[in-house]
């Protein structure tokens, strides 16, 4: 498969819109604040969560466009508005076919509560409000962005838990490989919402602070760039733990990533866990552990810093390693565990030092 390179990347996060606060935070090692989130937790109303600040998607996108838009398309969106930005002329004249790839866990879990709720009590199953209706769409983030955005390329949407941004730059590169577009769009998206906090509750207990956000990163075929390569991907591989052996599943993955990567553990200059919930966060750390040593795992930003993040975290870790400064030419790699069971992991080349925010 050929190389593929990112050349930019934006962000919505909890320190607010565009990649320099977010970059800054990271060097800084700096913790999202904390605060209530913006409706009722349902689990625990005393609970903080780490959401954007003052994020609504009708002041951030405007009126058009955007009535009963979810939270998770509406951080997508103004994600990928900021990195078009800084990525040349697209919109209607866009001959190079722009896709979009986003990963995600399911979609948003609120509007899909808020959807069977309207049909619950509605006078019939089918009274619902239209606009609760496209939130119902697994898709409705990915396809909502390229719409407003006018992206005329491939549009993907894969559901991959907490690997949803290594899976998202997976399939992204092997659409570039594939001719099927110029530059592709990949990154993961999480929102806060009262219904996911229940869950999580439900899942992990009370002292999981969630987070939200979205990072998306520019990736353009190496021989064909048009703006200048901040990393190239070298590998990404994933797999499944059916038997809760995470250890050995991610040990299996890292190593084959770093064989077709054609280098090894000694090289790797930081590695970045996706600091998972539970048991499967355990053995990540432990595989880190057996494989890293400690000045390679303390390099980079860790994503605890802006709470759990699920969806979005394998896309935040890739921000932690492009926001780290460092001499060009380090190898970097990423690994993400679901406790659902999913593994997998990404082997970056870092190609500029990192300062510029």
């Amino acid at each position: 498969m050929s190389t593929a390179v990112i050349t930019d990347w934006s962000a919505v996060s909890p320190y607010g819109t565009g990649r320099g606060p977010l970059a800054a935070a990271l060097r800084a090692r700096t913790a999202a604040p904390e605060s209530a989130g913006p409706e009722e937790w349902t689990s625990d109303p005393a609970a903080t969560a780490r959401v954007v600040p003052g994020f609504e998607v009708r002041d951030a996108l405007g009126k058009a466009g955007t009535r009963g838009m979810d939270r998770i398309t509406g951080l997508t969106a103004v994600t990928v508005r900021e990195l078009l930005g800084g990525a040349g002329p697209v919109g209607e004249d866009d001959e190079l076919g722009t896709g979009l790839v986003l990963g995600v866990a399911s979609g948003s879990v609120q509007g899909f509560m808020e959807f069977t709720k309207a049909s619950l009590e509605g006078d019939s199953p089918i009274d619902v409000p239209p606009s609760k209706t496209p939130n119902m769409a697994m898709n409705r983030a990915a396809s909502a962005s390229a719409i407003r955005h006018r992206l005329k390329g491939p549009n993907s949407t894969v559901a991959a838990g907490r690997l949803a941004g290594l899976v998202a730059l997976d399939q992204a590169r092997r659409l570039l490989a594939d001719g099927r577009a110029e530059r592709v769009l990949a990154g993961s998206a999480e929102e806060y919402s009262a219904t996911r906090a229940h869950l999580t509750r439900a899942a992990h207990g009370a002292g999981t602070v969630l987070g939200e956000g979205c990072v998306m990163v520019l990736l353009e075929s190496a021989g064909t760039a048009t703006g200048t390569p901040l990393a190239e991907v070298l590998a990404v591989h994933h797999r499944v733990a059916p038997d809760g052996d995470f250890a050995g599943a991610l040990t299996a993955a890292v190593g084959a990533a770093l064989a077709e990567a054609g280098t090894g553990p000694a090289d790797v200059w930081a590695a970045v866990p996706s600091e998972a919930p539970g048991t499967a966060g355990d053995q990540e750390r432990r595989v880190h552990g057996e494989l890293f040593p400690a000045e390679a795992r303390g390099r980079a930003a860790s994503v605890a810093l802006l709470g759990e993040t699920a969806a979005a975290t394998g896309a935040y870790q890739l921000a932690a390693l492009l926001s780290e400064p460092g001499a060009p030419g380090r190898i970097a790699l990423v690994t993400a565990v679901d406790p659902d069971g999913p593994v997998g992991c990404a082997v970056l080349r870092l190609l500029t030092d990192g300062a510029a925010g």
